[in-house]
């Protein structure tokens, strides 16, 4: 595609995106998680920083997240007098950068329209579009999470300084993002087969985050350490991969083409009975406790029928986001595929850090994960299979902004 087509169709998308969700910045009476969070969390915190500069106290505060996003949020609260409507509007814009960058990691691994497929999936989803309209770090810090995954890619040699930039802004907003380290660390090995200088360069997200650390005595301000620091949560892993697997239908052609060798079938079975085991040895009936876990998979789970203590729902997604790894390891792009892997595997466990496992944690990263899976992909045999399977991921697209209207609007 042209350069000046490519860059209409990104901002058409984008304008687009920014016209639909602007008007929700000035309605109150949204009801959805992250209203809850702006009110609670964020806003006030935002506040109070803005009440303290040039010095926040940083020693605790009203947010469980690192202190970057509300720290550049301050000033702009003091300019315009705590006003709420324009700080969502920078929030917004945040997250109108957020997709910028995710398009452009796609475009980099793929081309632009598949790139502009992918980046519907994302921004289409309730859980990308909730932190977009009320005040929260999560978009903020995605948008620095797509851009250190596009400059710590394998195929992109020279980049380790910006990946280590990226990677320090990410965990300065949202520390559970510790774990992009992992796949830092691993295209550096990848590149060199050896300890080299662009290590270092992993070691820099940890750094930042190591004051913070000191002065709360934890991984959070002290206020939150209860809820949010209770060990591993085994919660966390199912949640992901029932995600993973219930957004992996629209990309099931791919997955089918990936997992027809003989090494990748042979597999299956193993990845599904581990996927099972998991299950077996971990009881998670369902609860009414939105201060431990959360989202629509969970409230489907409370209508379906239970088996060892886990709601049906995730003897069926469970399995099928471990399958959906598998298929990634298998991407016709060897390096491409390990990476979205590792990097996968790593957002996972490092989630399993928090005590909490809302849908929200995962949903944006699980689907862009399938978005980067469907990059440099070679066309099916016949343009009716073709067309037929990249009309899977744009009807999930139309299917997710249909419920996330109806949520806002509705």
């Amino acid at each position: 595609m042209h350069e000046k087509k490519r860059k209409l169709l990104t901002a058409a998308l984008l304008a687009l995106w920014t016209i639909a969700w602007a008007p929700s910045l000035f309605a109150d009476g949204i009801t959805i998680f992250d209203d809850l969070d702006e009110r609670l969390f964020h806003y006030p915190t935002i506040r109070q920083f803005a009440h303290d500069l040039p010095w926040p106290h940083l020693h605790d505060y009203q947010s469980a997240t690192t202190p970057l996003y509300h720290l550049l949020m301050s000033p702009i609260a003091l300019a315009v007098d705590g006003s709420m409507e324009p700080l969502r509007l920078v929030n917004l814009l945040l997250s109108v950068g957020a997709i910028w960058a995710c398009i452009r990691v796609l475009t980099g691994w793929g081309n632009p329209l598949t790139a502009c497929v992918g980046a519907l999936l994302v921004c289409t989803s309730p859980y990308f579009v909730g932190p977009a309209i009320r005040l929260s770090t999560d978009n903020a810090a995605l948008l620095f999470v797509f851009l250190l995954l596009s400059a710590s890619h394998p195929r992109h040699s020279g980049r380790h300084e910006w990946a280590a930039l990226f990677a320090a802004a990410a965990v300065l907003t949202r520390q559970i993002h510790l774990w992009v380290v992992v796949p830092i660390a691993y295209s550096c090995w990848i590149r060199h087969r050896r300890l080299h200088p662009s290590l270092g360069g992993a070691a820099v997200p940890i750094a930042v985050l190591v004051p913070f650390a000191l002065i709360w005595g934890g991984l959070t301000p002290p206020s939150f350490a209860d809820g949010h620091q209770r060990g591993l949560n085994p919660d966390a892993l199912v949640m992901f991969l029932g995600v993973l697997g219930a957004h992996s239908w629209c990309v099931s052609p791919w997955l089918g083409r990936s997992l027809c060798s003989r090494g990748a079938r042979l597999m299956v079975p193993l990845v599904v009975l581990v996927s099972f085991g998991l299950l077996a040895a971990h009881a998670m009936p369902w609860v009414d406790e939105p201060s431990r876990i959360g989202g629509a998979i969970w409230s489907i789970a409370r209508f379906t029928p239970a088996l060892l203590d886990v709601p049906a729902v995730f003897w069926v997604t469970v399995p099928a986001g471990a399958v959906t790894l598998l298929a990634l390891w298998n991407h016709p792009s060897a390096s491409h595929g390990r990476f979205l892997v590792v990097a996968a595997v790593a957002f996972a466990a490092t989630n399993m850090m928090s005590g909490r496992a809302y849908q929200k944690y995962y949903d944006p990263m699980a689907l862009f994960l399938l978005a980067a899976y469907l990059q440099a992909q070679p066309p099916f045999r016949g343009l009716r299979r073709q067309q037929i399977a990249w009309a899977l991921p744009i009807i999930w697209s139309v299917g997710l902004l249909a419920v996330t209207l109806n949520r806002v609007y509705g």
